[in-house]
């Protein structure tokens, strides 16, 4: 069955089959591997295409071996072993044996209901304290089946420390891997060396017995102490009033104040407003040489709980600012729509003129109606004149949209062709839109035009041909942490098309602790001198600042200076040669490599703030090139915060699920019923109930009983009983 090849950097090492009773498929294990020894055994229990994704969303978990198990005869023993790899190798000698998923922790995760009502069960416990703990844990589950096996444990003999059952088979085949199938002429050979070992087959230690019955009223566990449950959110650098511009720094730090939220929503909204006016009108080429070339459009999501941190507010606050440019340039069209209206009805009433006299002139001269050339040819020269110098009718300069289909776009863009930014407040209803088969044409145009220099030739029945020279697309918006969550984690499972690594000015401050009230007046000064920059960027001359245009060039594009040029160097090579060469997570891999055009395209932001401000002209600066290094630090870190969500979603639901069992807010036991009707944050989806629920098992923070199926209806839920320390 086809699997993904690598994971976390590893080499698929082998991989085994799950199977239902009827001996379909509906699972894989892989078990990745790297030279050093370091592995990861991963489940992929969801279909992708022909092959497996990662994750498991069953529960309870279904056994390894349930195929051999429907054939094997209920008065025959079953073996059970911890890992697959060793109920491979007793399988592949012709024994029934079976295991669970997830190694020595998770036996109490797995549905062993199939067990029910055979005779004998034999247990191999791995040679270490972890083997006895598995070997525990599926005794107690047995004992809970309406129907038990009688258990016994084996102990193979000469066994090392953390030996099982395939170093017990290489101390008889020295030369097998324990991957590979074993020779047939030794299987009949390893089966008496196994009966052998029966001979010595132990009754269950008493110990083992302290549980009683798996949902009796009184259900005695053999508890252990809970480990610490901590976030595993990673710290974010704070946004200090360094890494803001210093024209807009005045202006942010009020909005930030007066609102009492985190500065990193107006500073990011205020960025990528300030890379959309400057969209496709100029560019930034950052090698001294290259004509590699980037443009300033950027993608910025704000990231927090709603009503919490007021990202909509801080982001609407910059937006305000783009929509006074818009309604501005929408004021002077008006004005050139009327003066256009006249000239263009002019311009008709002198072509109809022409037509006229054509109309007399095709009639002719004389009894035989002789038409003069050379007055047809006057005509044509007067017309071709009048629609050569007629004035085009005027377009409305847009600066943002809220539209994305494909054919406005590219409309839109026609007449808009620095570009236009895409503002929503709420991204999450845009990527379920693009999730839709429908929406992947539109979801692909977004992705090409996110790079700023792409053209788009749309042409459709009733609209006619629509030719754009440039897409270039800014793309601006919120978007709450949980719903995020789950396009995260499509993309490190498979489904990933960059769309998330585009989003490159995408942050995720701490919620601001020590909350005042503030009621002061805005700060208008600095909030009209950022809007004269915007102003000034609209209409800039980049050439007349300091960019250059070739013959042959699209745009005039900026390089850096000497000393910026220095910066750049020292750090791109950094980027490819440590950062991206050094990085385990394969979403950060892609994500580096998406800073290769954020740099430059942050120093060239910088610059052309400056330019504006009446600061700076010329190449960009060293100052501007180390602000914009600082700033791809600082997105790193929140990077880092966001692809860690995408990593560990159930233990950030195990976190906020042990908070409620701290608070005394369940019963003891719960079903997960019990939890989906709370509607708690976070916790009301099923999977990510039952995933907090298994890593509460874990930790020792609680147990799980199953009772038996009954005849008719359906299965019962687990009861989860929490550790008495909590109570």
């Amino acid at each position: 069955m086809s699997l993904p090849q690598s994971y976390n950097g590893k080499p698929l090492k082998a991989s085994w089959t799950y199977c239902a009773m009827d001996g379909a498929p509906f699972g894989v294990v892989g078990r990745y591997q790297d030279g050093a020894g370091k592995k990861d055994i991963v489940p992929h229990f969801k279909r992708s295409g022909s092959g497996w994704a990662a994750g498991i969303n069953l529960n309870p978990r279904p056994l390894f071996g349930l195929d051999k198990l429907a054939k094997h005869p209920r008065d025959k023993a079953v073996f059970i072993v911890e890992g697959e790899k060793a109920a491979a190798a007793l399988q592949g000698i012709g024994i029934c044996a079976i295991t669970s998923l997830g190694g020595s922790q998770a036996a109490n995760k797995a549905d062993w209901t199939a067990l029910n009502g055979y005779k004998q069960v034999y247990l191999l416990p791995d040679c270490d304290d972890a083997g006895e703990h598995y070997a525990c844990d599926v005794y107690r589950a047995l004992s809970a089946l309406e129907s038990p096996p009688a258990v016994q444990v084996v102990r193979l003999s000469g066994l090392l420390h953390a030996g099982d059952a395939v170093d017990w088979i290489q101390t008889f085949i020295s030369d097998w891997d324990g991957y590979t199938p074993i020779d047939e002429s030794l299987h009949q050979a390893l089966k008496e060396e196994l009966r052998e070992e029966l001979k010595n087959a132990e009754p269950v230690p008493e110990e083992w017995s302290l549980a009683s019955l798996a949902g009796a009223g009184g259900a005695v566990f053999e508890w252990e102490k809970p480990s610490e449950i901590e976030t595993k959110t990673p710290p974010v650098q704070a946004l200090t009033p360094e890494l803001i511009p210093e024209p807009f720094r005045h202006w942010l730090a009020d909005v930030s104040h007066r609102m009492q939220t985190p500065p990193d929503f107006a500073t990011v909204s205020a960025l990528v407003i300030t890379g959309s006016v400057i969209g496709s009108g100029c560019g930034i080429r950052p090698k001294r040489l290259d004509d590699w070339e980037v443009i300033p459009n950027v993608w910025g999501a704000c990231i927090g709980r709603p009503s919490v941190v007021l990202k909509s507010p801080s982001m609407k606050e910059p937006m305000s600012l783009l929509e006074r440019l818009q309604a501005e340039y929408g004021e002077r069209f008006e004005m050139d729509k009327t003066s256009s209206d006249f000239d263009a009805m002019a311009s008709q009433a002198m072509i109809n003129d022409v037509k006229s006299k054509l109309s007399k002139a095709a009639k002719g001269k004389g009894k035989d109606g002789t038409v003069s050339p050379d007055e047809l040819q006057k005509l044509k020269a007067d017309y071709m004149e009048l629609t050569k110098n007629a004035e085009p009718e005027p377009a409305r300069r847009l600066f943002k949209t809220n539209e994305t289909s494909i054919q406005s776009m590219t409309v839109l863009q026609n007449e808009n062709e620095r570009g236009l930014l895409v503002f929503r407040d709420e991204l999450t209803g845009l990527l379920v839109k693009w999730d839709r088969e429908d929406g992947a044409d539109e979801r692909a145009y977004f992705l090409e035009g996110w790079n700023g220099n792409g053209s788009y030739t749309d042409n459709k029945i009733g609209r006619g041909l629509t030719d754009a020279k440039n897409i270039c697309i800014s793309l601006l918006g919120g978007i709450q942490p949980d719903k995020l969550k789950r396009y995260l984690y499509q993309a490190m499972h498979g489904n990933n098309d960059g769309m998330m690594q585009r989003l490159q000015l995408a942050v995720w401050p701490d919620e601001p602790e020590g909350w005042q009230f503030i009621d002061t007046k805005p700060n208008k000064a600095d909030k009209q001198r950022a809007y004269s920059i915007l102003q000034t960027l609209a209409e800039l001359d980049f050439i007349q600042h300091g960019a250059e245009q070739g013959e042959y060039d699209d745009r005039p594009y900026f390089r850096f200076s000497e000393a910026g040029q220095a910066v750049f160097n020292a750090w791109l090579i950094e980027l490819q040669t440590a950062k991206i060469q050094h990085e385990e997570n394969p979403l950060m891999v892609e994500h580096f490599g998406k800073f290769r055009s954020l740099m430059p395209s942050l120093a060239l932001i910088f610059h052309c703030i400056d330019i504006a401000d009446g600061k700076a002209s010329g190449a960009v600066s060293e100052r501007a090139a180390r602000l914009a290094v600082q700033w791809c630090d600082y997105l790193e870190s929140h990077a880092r915060r966001i692809y860690a969500m995408a990593e560990s979603p159930e233990h950030e639901a195990a976190v906020r699920l042990a908070d409620k069992i701290k608070a005394g807010a369940l019963p003891n036991p719960f079903t997960t019923r019990d939890i989906e009707r709370k509607g708690w944050h976070g916790l009301k989806d099923r999977q990510e109930v039952e995933a907090a629920c298994n890593i509460l098992i874990d930790e020792n923070w609680l147990m799980m009983t199953r009772k038996p199926r009954p005849a008719t209806g359906r299965p019962p839920l687990p009861e989860y009983f929490i550790n008495p320390i909590f109570l």
